[in-house]
C-alpha cells in the first residue's frame, strides 16, 4: 500500500466517522441527565461506530508500515498494542481507546436494555476529543 492510498482511504474513513458524529450530536444534549432505551441504543450504535473507523484507520497504518494485522480472539487488543509500539498512537491515546475497546465488547456482546447512561456518558462527551487527538496522531503518519 502506497501512502498515497493511505491517505484517501483514511480521509475516507475520516469522513465516515465525521458523519457518524454528526448523527450522534442530533441526540446527546451535555445538560440531559436521563434517555430512553432507544436514545441509549442509537446512542451506543453511533459509538462503536466511531470505534470501528479508530480500528479501520489503524488498520490501514499497519499495513502502510508493512506489518501484518494480527488475527485471532484479541486482535482489537493487538492492534491498539502494535499501534503504541509503532508510535503511531501515544500511552494517553491508547488508554482513552482501550476504554472505547472496552465499551465496544459489551456493545457487541450484550443487549440493548441493558444499556447504562452512566458507562456511555463518559464515552459520548469525550468523542470528540479522542477524534482531534487520533486525527492529529495519524496525520503525523499519513500527511
Amino acid at each position: 500500500m502506497t501512502k498515497d492510498r493511505a491517505k484517501e482511504y483514511c480521509e475516507a474513513e475520516f469522513e465516515n466517522i465525521d458523519a457518524t458524529l454528526a448523527e450522534l450530536a442530533l441526540i446527546y444534549q451535555a445538560d440531559k441527565n436521563g434517555y430512553s432505551t432507544g436514545e441509549l441504543a442509537a446512542m451506543s450504535t453511533f459509538v462503536h461506530n466511531f470505534y470501528n473507523g479508530i480500528e479501520n484507520i489503524l488498520k490501514r497504518l499497519l499495513i502502510l508500515k508493512n506489518r501484518k494485522v494480527k488475527e485471532g480472539a484479541s486482535w482489537h487488543k493487538d492492534l491498539l498494542t502494535e499501534s503504541l509500539e509503532l508510535d503511531i498512537i501515544s500511552s494517553d491515546l491508547c488508554n482513552i481507546l482501550a476504554k472505547y475497546l472496552s465499551f465496544r465488547h459489551f456493545f457487541i456482546h450484550g443487549y440493548g436494555f441493558t444499556l447504562k447512561w452512566e458507562a456511555l456518558q463518559p464515552l459520548v462527551a469525550n468523542i470528540e476529543n479522542t477524534l482531534k487527538d487520533f486525527r492529529k496522531a495519524v496525520s503525523t503518519h499519513i500527511y
